[in-house]
């Protein structure tokens, strides 16, 4: 029987985290991003990103498209329901591949801080706690949604379009707890969801422990034995496996950027682990 997976988030401890506001950590993002597409030249913006078959250009393409539908949505059409986050995504990168990267760097800075307004009024309540379903991405609480953007900025700047898994070579201000924690969470409340239809192999619990910047351990389970994968700040519990990673690395191999070999020391029950952590793809 296949199970349906759904995500639950229980017992943080948001103690030993540092506090950040999401919007600053969506700005530190941005003003990265700003430093890099200020830098291109003609012939960068035509390169190949880390993304099969897209340009740089069609990448920022990909964040600014974005950014625009959430402060100037399009109307809703009768296939938008029916696509992938995937193919949405493609879907509002194809018109703009004939632009100019000055018309899409236009359009950025147009609705940069409409959308950075959006965001904010998501996560004032009541709205924050609305739930929306987001494709084949699963159910999330609308405050979820600028925590999304700060994974988009930093993963497509920092995996896709610079080296070294990208094709561009530039030296960008470090990563820090502000500019990758927000994107860690989203990936941690995402990946039951996103990862539903090959977690059955989540038998015995596993922790996963990322190290530096927007680090953190958690334990992923299904205890219960129910229909609901548990993630849990890691409180001591005992585990059958441990994965440890830095959290810059986890944004790659866990989107399958990059293989979790490159990354990842394993230990404990591997064998077990290995029927496992395959089937961690975020989008």
């Amino acid at each position: 029987m296949t199970r349906l997976f759904t995500y639950r988030l229980l017992n943080m401890n948001t103690k030993e985290r540092p506090s950040i506001n999401v919007i600053d950590a969506l700005r530190a993002n941005h003003d990265d991003l700003k430093e890099f597409i200020d830098s291109l030249g003609e012939d960068e913006w035509q390169m190949d990103s880390a993304c099969e078959g897209w340009r740089v250009q069609d990448v920022f393409a990909h964040v600014t498209s974005n950014l625009k539908q959430f402060a100037d949505p399009d109307p809703p059409s009768d296939e938008q329901d029916a696509l992938s986050a995937e193919e949405a995504m493609e879907a509002l990168v194809a018109p703009r591949k004939d632009w100019s990267p000055d018309e899409l760097i236009e359009e950025y800075y147009k609705y940069l801080e409409p959308a950075l307004g959006v965001f904010s009024n998501l996560l004032e309540e009541p709205t924050a706690s609305v739930e929306q379903q987001l494709s084949d991405l699963g159910t999330y609480q609308l405050r979820w949604l600028p925590y999304a953007f700060c994974f988009d900025h930093y993963c497509h700047l920092r995996h896709d379009m610079t080296s070294p898994g990208g094709p561009i070579k530039r030296d960008l201000p470090p990563a820090d707890d502000l500019r990758l924690a927000p994107g860690i969470e989203w990936m941690i409340a995402g990946l039951p969801q996103m990862c539903s239809k090959d977690l059955d192999s989540l038998e015995k619990p596993i922790l996963l422990r990322l190290t530096g910047p927007g680090g953190g351990e958690w334990i992923l389970h299904n205890s219960e034995r129910n229909d609901l994968i548990e993630i849990n700040e890691n409180s001591g519990h005992e585990t059958a496996a441990t994965i440890t990673s830095e959290s810059h690395n986890f944004v790659s191999w866990a989107t399958h950027r990059s293989s979790w070999r490159e990354h990842c020391e394993l230990e404990g029950d591997t064998e077990y682990l290995l029927t496992v952590i395959d089937s961690i793809n975020i989008i």
